[in-house]
């Protein structure tokens, strides 16, 4: 075991049982936090590039195509995420024989569901975008971008996947190094697709997909190559699903993935009541997203982190270390979120001009801004809080808070200031924003009141 773990540390694997929990959350985290960073800025990359050649047509219909994939994308992070929760588990309690059997499970599963998706993907893109009310004059742009990113559908379930296992592991350097691939990838091809070959937003998604295949293969390549370090193989006969194995992540996976898609499903429902609006504000409304994510990324990135590191914890049953891993979680988010405010109040219309220069939509800067400064104090404690309920598989409470995050908050919330108050554009952004707290508070309360000392492992059922 002790060889084990020598050539695990030397594959990259981290011992997050053990040592500091401040630096070793800190050390183990931030590549997490750089990856999430690194796949918002090449998703970021293609709305600076579509804005500045395409203009506000070209913002919408990225702004509304990227909304479906964003939807499907979020299923397969449900998948990659009850590997990882499932992994971590093991891990932490030297369960290798059940790693090696779920690792072959997920990968396996995850090809089927992501190859079902991409063909419901293109055979529906046009009645999505219908249902979205996306605009006239980005409809024919956002149909394409969806058709080719469903197309890469299943390089976008491997992509998440291959680093899903090696976060489970406890590996945070290798799954960075495959995004950083990603994201040089698909930032020089946007470049070259939309200003030189005039290839408009098909380009985009186009880019996309071939920055996600090239990193799948460089995965590929390393885990063949490293294969010693790992308790599992690739072979075809390995990627046939076990039962009883795939039946449990599937029961995590499930109620995951309706998680991460209410929160998008609100944003679809809420889209469609500001492309009511017309165009300039769907762009608006699309470049906010974008700024949201930004920070949201790296607090989601440490979330990662720590729902690795406390899931390993809880294998290992050292529920100590789990109360300090949570409260650095929080005093880092904290921090990251106080310098993006900083920055969004002290330069609104610098922020909005890094995606677009119409000075229409740059009239919903002060606004949009606003709203995200509203918003971010309960960022700062809906990621970590997330992490703790995940790292436990706790389903049915994770899926209670999505559910109720999405419908009874950001939606409803959307349409009392929009419509029911006569808001407009105001009312949507504000509303939204105003949605988060309805997941954060939950997760909060539930980590001060230590209820969740009280749960078995997924690994023990």
């Amino acid at each position: 075991m002790a060889e084990k773990m020598k050539n695990g540390a030397a594959g990259g694997v981290s011992d997050l049982v053990n040592g500091p929990v401040a630096s070793t959350l800190i050390s183990f985290s931030i590549p997490f936090m750089l990856s999430t960073f690194l796949q918002t800025l090449y998703s970021t990359a293609d709305t600076i590039v579509v804005g500045q050649y395409l203009g506000s047509a070209g913002l919408s219909a990225v702004s509304n195509g990227s909304q479906l994939m964003q939807l499907l994308y979020l299923f397969c992070v449900g998948f990659s995420s009850a590997g990882q929760v499932l992994i971590a588990q093991a891990q932490g309690a030297g369960n290798k024989e059940f790693e090696s059997e779920l690792v072959g499970a997920l990968f396996g599963i995850v090809v089927i569901f992501s190859a079902a998706i991409g063909v419901l993907c293109i055979l529906f893109s046009g009645s999505f975008l219908t249902l979205l009310a996306t605009p006239e004059e980005a409809f024919v742009q956002a149909e394409y971008y969806i058709i080719i990113c469903g197309a890469g559908m299943v390089f976008t379930g491997l992509y998440n996947v291959f680093s899903a296992v090696l976060r489970g592991l406890g590996d945070s350097i290798h799954p960075l190094l495959f995004v950083l691939v990603a994201s040089v990838v698909n930032i020089i091809l946007d470049v070259v697709f939309i200003a030189f070959f005039h290839w408009n937003v098909a380009g985009a998604g186009l880019a996309t997909i071939i920055g996600q295949a090239v990193s799948v293969w460089f995965s590929f390549v390393y885990l063949k190559r490293h294969k010693e370090l790992f308790p599992f193989s690739l072979h075809i006969r390995d990627l046939i699903p076990h039962r009883e194995i795939s039946m449990k992540i599937i029961a995590i996976a499930i109620p995951m993935s309706i998680q991460n898609a209410a929160i998008q499903f609100s944003f679809l429902f809420v889209s469609r009541m500001v492309n009511a609006l017309g165009v300039t504000v769907s762009a608006a409304f699309g470049v906010t997203q974008k700024l949201r994510n930004i920070p949201g990324m790296l607090t989601q990135g440490l979330g990662t982190g720590c729902s690795a590191m406390i899931g390993q914890n809880l294998g290992a049953r050292r529920n100590d270390r789990v109360g300090g891993i949570m409260r650095w979680g929080y005093a880092i988010t904290a921090g990251i979120n106080a310098v993006f405010a900083i920055v969004f109040f002290v330069a609104p219309d610098l922020c909005f001009r890094m995606f677009t220069q119409d000075e229409t939509v740059l009239v919903y800067a002060g606004i949009c801004i606003f709203s995200l400064l509203i918003e971010l104090p309960g960022k700062t404690c809906i990621y970590i809080g997330n992490a703790l309920i995940n790292a436990q598989g706790f389903v049915k409470f994770s899926t209670i808070i999505g559910l109720t995050d999405a419908f009874a908050g950001r939606v409803f919330l959307s349409w009392l200031f929009g419509i029911r108050l006569g808001w407009g554009a105001s009312g949507f952004f504000i509303g939204y924003s105003l949605g988060t707290y309805l997941t954060a508070i939950p997760g909060l309360v539930y980590y001060v009141s230590g209820l969740w000392k009280k749960r078995s492992l997924l690994t023990e059922n």
